[in-house]
């Protein structure tokens, strides 16, 4: 009895949890409307800079998924520049 009563116990958590999500959690075009003119305006301006950037790591990723290699093994970071030796 004790079985059956956890497992009811634990699939009518899981289905409140999904219940609010659905219920709380706004979609996109809520969420837009909801901005003032400015911010949409600069959402829109820069959608498009975090699409290529998107599909510019999805590509890295898809690349480095080919090799039989770990990840830090076929790219590694790349160093960043610091300028702060040059100033000196």
């Amino acid at each position: 009895m004790s079985f059956k009563r956890g497992l009811l116990s634990v699939g009518g958590i899981m289905g409140v949890a999904v219940l609010l999500r659905y219920t709380i959690v706004p979609d996109e075009d809520k969420m837009l409307k909801s901005l003032s003119p400015e911010l949409r305006a600069e959402y829109e301006r820069n959608k498009s800079k975090r699409r290529e950037q998107h599909d510019a790591i999805m590509a890295q990723v898809m690349e480095n998924a080919k090799s039989d290699k770990p990840i830090w093994e076929v790219s590694a970071p790349k160093p960043k520049s610091d300028n702060s030796d040059a100033s000196k």
